[in-house]
This record gives C-alpha cells, structure tokens and sequence, in this order.
C-alpha cells in the first residue's frame, strides 16, 4: 500500500471529531436539514469508525508495528483537546442540572458524551492493539508488555501515555535494527 493510501484513514480518525463539531455548528443554523446531518453524521461517524478500527486491523508490512505506533500516538494526541471539550461541556451539564428543566436531560446528555469519548478511545486504540500484538511477534516488545500496554491502552489517560511510551520504544528499536 502507498503511503498515501496508509495516511487516510488515521488522518480522517483525526480530524473526523472536530470536523464533526463544526459541520454541527454550521448545520444548527438550519432547523431543516440539521435533522438530516444529525442522522447522516452518525452514520458517517460509524463508518469512519468501523474502517479504521478495520485499517488498523489489516494493516501490512514488514514495520507496520511502527506505523500504527505512530498514528496511534498521534492521533491520541491530536484528540486531547477534543477530550477536553467534552469535559468541559459535560461539566456544564453537571452543573446545569440543578435548574428543573434540565434535571433529566443534563444526565442524558452527559451519558451520551460519555460515549462519544469511549467510542473514539477504543477506535484509535486499535491502532496501538494492532501494533503491540505485531510488536510482541517480532519480538520487539515482550508479550508482558503488550499484554499490558494493551489493557492500558482503553484506559482514559494511560492510553495517551501508553502510546507514546510504545512509539518512542519501537522507533529506538527500529532506528538499532
């Protein structure tokens, strides 16, 4: 696969959250198709998803262990202001609660937030699964360490620094080889 072809889909993992984001924005602004872009978003969303989770899957070459770690460092660090938004926005939530009319939605829309991060966590994940499961057959890692580098990597915080730990693990190995 050309490099070309093996950018696309971490890159559209990476930017899909705040692109999302923006087409909201801008679609908010009319009632009438917001509804369709809702919908169709999320199916969007969900294809974006399920192909890099795939990618991330099928992914060859001989040092595709260091490619996915790569993107998979990238791409969570890429997304750390997106966690940070939702936060922030899940704060207010919280907070607005107290006012009667939002005392049932402000639990709602924080559980789905809540998803929104989970979802896109345990898709970029993949990315460092694969390359530690191609890691530890090469016998670039230990299988200890990818066991736990594996756990670590669906775990909020840890996944960020698991990722960098293995990228700058697996590029010293292969800058020795």
């Amino acid at each position: 696969m050309n490099q070309k072809k093996k950018r696309f889909f971490p890159i559209t993992l990476a930017i899909w959250p705040y692109l999302y984001v923006v087409l909201s924005y801008v679609f908010s602004a009319y009632e009438e198709l917001y509804g369709m872009f809702f919908w169709g978003g999320m199916v969007l969303t969900l294809v974006v998803y399920i192909s890099n989770i795939i990618y991330a899957c099928i992914c060859k070459g001989e040092d595709s262990y260091y490619h996915l770690a790569f993107w998979n460092m990238l791409i969570k660090l890429i997304h750390i202001p997106f966690y940070l938004g939702v936060f922030l926005v899940g704060a207010v939530f919280l907070l607005v609660a107290v006012v009667p009319i939002f005392t049932f939605m402000a639990p709602l829309m924080i559980l789905f937030l809540f998803f929104v991060d989970v979802f896109l966590m345990i898709t970029s994940s993949m990315y460092g699964v694969s390359a530690l499961v191609r890691a530890s057959k090469k016998q670039v890692v230990s299988k200890t360490y990818a066991i736990i580098n594996i756990i670590l990597q669906f775990l909020f915080i840890a996944d960020v620094i698991s990722a960098i730990v293995l990228y700058i693990k697996v590029r010293k190995k292969r800058l020795h080889s």
